[in-house]
């Protein structure tokens, strides 16, 4: 029997990723465990110290980014596509030196979609790796345009680990708060019963809403990492 209460068994799949791109790879290390220990700690943990219209609404906002995410992504896809197409690029020429299967434990279906847009970016990759190669892209447009999407899957990872780790803060300053309150109410119910003293009304204690601020936003949808193509 394990001896340290503390450590929770939790339940999750494996799911086996192909990432043939080295920056697929770098962001899959960084990113995913990130993720997933976050949404976990969100849609279980959370919701036993916060309020459920609290955690929808962090929820919410994460799978808008979720779906802001994929959605560009393949739109990105589907514009590189037609100008690989249109140029006669043969894309299964390209190969690549490390490829590599990881292994994603799923332990919600938030982080079977984060593992879905990794698989994506992974793709993306190899039709922007095929026009690089073929002269189509500059140097410095290759980096920037791969620098711009690392940077901004990764922010979804650690965006939402700050929007929770904030959210765990509130709702420590809340029940702290609302003991003392809890306490002379308990007090004044007992006066009153005992005939000690008339009720007194405190008024309505606010709750303090979860911050979410602007933290880990995404880029609206509507930019175009890769409006340089035509």
């Amino acid at each position: 029997m394990a001896s340290d209460r503390s450590t929770k068994s939790r339940p999750y799949v494996v799911q086996s990723l192909k990432l043939q791109s080295f920056h697929a790879q770098q962001v899959f290390r960084r990113g995913f465990d990130l993720y997933t220990d976050a949404i976990y700690s969100l849609s279980v943990v959370l919701r036993a110290v916060g309020t459920e219209d609290q955690v929808r609404a962090m929820e919410e906002l994460i799978d808008d980014r979720l779906n802001r995410a994929q959605n560009d992504i393949r739109n990105e896809i589907a514009r590189l596509e037609k100008v690989v197409e249109d140029n006669g690029i043969t894309l299964d020429r390209v190969n690549y030196s490390e490829p590599l299967v990881v292994e994603a434990k799923i332990s919600s279906h938030r982080s079977a979609r984060y593992a879905g847009i990794l698989h994506e970016f992974d793709g993306l990759i190899a039709k922007l790796d095929a026009l690089w190669l073929s002269g189509m892209i500059p140097d410095n447009e290759y980096s920037r345009i791969l620098y711009e999407w690392k940077r901004r899957i990764l922010k979804i990872a650690s965006s939402a680990r700050g929007t929770v780790r904030q959210a765990m803060i509130d709702s420590r300053k809340q029940a702290q708060q609302e003991s003392p309150n809890q306490n002379m109410q308990n007090k004044t119910a007992g006066q009153i019963l005992s005939g000690g003293t008339e009720p007194i009304i405190n008024g309505e204690s606010g709750i303090d809403e979860i911050s979410m601020g602007n933290a880990g936003e995404m880029p609206e949808s509507g930019s175009k990492l890769f409006g340089w193509l035509r």
